[in-house]
């Protein structure tokens, strides 16, 4: 068989492989994902409107939660970096996103499973992607390394102190318990860290991160331990 680089004239073509370019889903982030991070986020919020507790709440209440749930951490954001008027309330879209989480939550909440693996799963991505997304948006703004981090560790978290807040309880992430905080913490800086190197690889490592780190800490039950008070100060004998 002779081969064909030997027959005179014949050239064949040389093979290209497109080349695998991933999302960066940081930077660009489609309107379909934010609306669909946001509606997951609130219809948490409205969930906890509804939970039974010491206060029972109206229509009003379990719309301001799902509100501070859906659009509280990109608010957030936004005024950290004075990014104003805030993105979520330029579209009329996250609004109506919020609406739909409500109206679902009233039809059919009873019947939303909170406490099973696919709810979590949900939660965790949009603890990894509010988080990443204010991260990008802090760099944009010129913030160094240690404020990206910062601005999207709040912005990821504050949804669910505001609700805390006026549910009068103390903020979750405060308390011994799952970290929750700390994953939004460890997301955050392995995108800031590998941003240089690939803006979509480091938004991917971010929310895989999270919630990778969220399922194996739900299934394992990994708990903070509370940190021992310091012994209350000696009285001086009169």
């Amino acid at each position: 068989m002779v081969p064909a680089n030997a027959l005179p004239g014949l050239a064949l073509p040389a093979l290209e492989l497109p080349a695998l370019e991933l999302p960066n889903i940081a930077a660009n982030t489609p309107l379909w994902l934010a609306l669909a991070t946001t509606f997951i986020a609130a219809v948490q919020g409205a969930v906890i409107g509804r939970s039974p507790g010491k206060v029972s709440y109206d229509i009003v209440g379990i719309t301001v939660f799902a509100f501070l749930l859906g659009l509280g951490g990109g608010i957030t954001r936004d005024v950290l970096l004075g990014n104003l008027p805030p993105m979520a309330l330029r579209s009329p879209w996250f609004v109506v996103a919020v609406v739909a989480a409500v109206a679902l939550v009233l039809i059919i909440g009873r019947w939303i499973p909170v406490n099973g693996w696919t709810f979590t799963l949900l939660d965790a991505l949009t603890l990894g992607l509010y988080a990443v997304i204010a991260a990008q948006l802090a760099i944009e703004f010129g913030l160094p390394d240690i404020g990206a981090i910062a601005v999207g560790f709040l912005a990821s978290v504050a949804g669910g102190v505001f609700v805390s807040i006026l549910r009068g309880e103390t903020p979750e992430i405060l308390q011994p318990g799952r970290p929750y905080a700390l994953l939004s913490i460890i997301g955050t800086t392995l995108y800031v860290l590998f941003d240089q190197l690939s803006g979509a690889l480091a938004a991917l490592l971010c929310v895989g991160s999270v919630v990778i780190l969220r399922f194996v800490t739900v299934n394992w039950d990994i708990r903070t331990k509370r940190i021992r008070p310091l012994p209350p100060p000696e009285q001086s004998s009169p």
